[in-house]
């Protein structure tokens, strides 16, 4: 054994043992499993599509509804799975706190590196097979859609942070986490665009975030769409806050982490 690893290398040792161990325990023995992360988004788009179907819209903003409904749905499930998880990491791992090896922000880095890696993984599946059913799903900018994601699941971790941290101090913390994410299914411009809303009513969205994260992405994604509300300042702003905050509460709570 070497005595003489680097920290950064014992990080890496324990992070894969993490998570070898969280992929094993979240889907299981049965390969089925890990199909469920790739059926939940496309049961959720073949319900809406239906909808819209049945009410006679086959396209939304000009735009195919199936890829106009993906294109925001994914976003918003890397953001729940995120805040979901890492919200209970630490709590989960707790056990496996008391080797030395292990510190709090393990846990945290092994499910931002999983919840990432489905997220990419399921994104290029399902457009791969839209493309094969004949849609349009190469995007106008491919460098603003990775941006716009990447801010997105930064403020998620900000916030997942929050959570973790405040679970240390109320265990049912996490509740939280439905009573956010429900309402922002509503109100986050999955099901809609800003051209589909009257103006005067812009300002009850335009406060959020993912709102800006979903306009932002279709306006970069399709050449015939331009958002009039999307702000990257905004985002920028609101996703550089909640990382701070998170990554702070963190910090000063590292060692409650271990000691509660």
């Amino acid at each position: 054994m070497n005595k003489n690893r680097s920290s950064l290398i014992i990080m890496r040792d324990t992070v894969h043992a993490l998570m070898m161990r969280e992929i094993k325990t979240r889907f299981g023995a049965n390969r089925l499993g890990y199909f469920w992360a790739l059926m939940e988004p496309i049961a959720t788009v073949a319900v809406l599509g239906l909808i819209f179907t049945l009410v006679g819209r086959h396209s939304l903003a000009n735009i195919p509804v199936a890829v106009f409904l993906f294109v925001a749905l994914l976003p918003f499930k890397l953001f729940t799975n995120l805040l979901n998880h890492l919200s209970s990491a630490v709590e989960a791992n707790k056990a496996l706190m008391a080797y030395r090896q292990v510190s709090a922000i393990d846990p945290i880095v092994t499910r931002v590196i999983i919840e990432l890696s489905i997220y990419l993984i399921v994104y290029c599946i399902i457009f791969s097979f839209l493309a094969w059913l004949g849609f349009d799903v190469v995007p106008d900018d491919f460098l603003k859609v990775l941006a716009a994601s990447a801010l997105l699941a930064l403020m998620a971790i900000g916030f997942g942070l929050m959570l973790c941290s405040a679970m240390s101090y109320w265990g049912d913390a996490k509740k939280m986490v439905g009573i956010i994410t429900r309402p922002l299914l509503f109100i986050s411009g999955i099901m809609y665009s800003a051209t589909m809303i009257p103006t005067t009513y812009w300002y009850l969205f335009d406060w959020n975030p993912i709102f800006h994260v979903m306009e932002l992405s279709r306006d970069a994604y399709f050449s015939t769409y331009v958002t009039p509300v999307g702000s990257w300042l905004y985002l920028g702003i609101c996703a550089l806050v909640s990382f701070s905050l998170g990554l702070t509460t963190f910090y000063v709570n590292r060692l409650r982490f271990i000691t509660t």
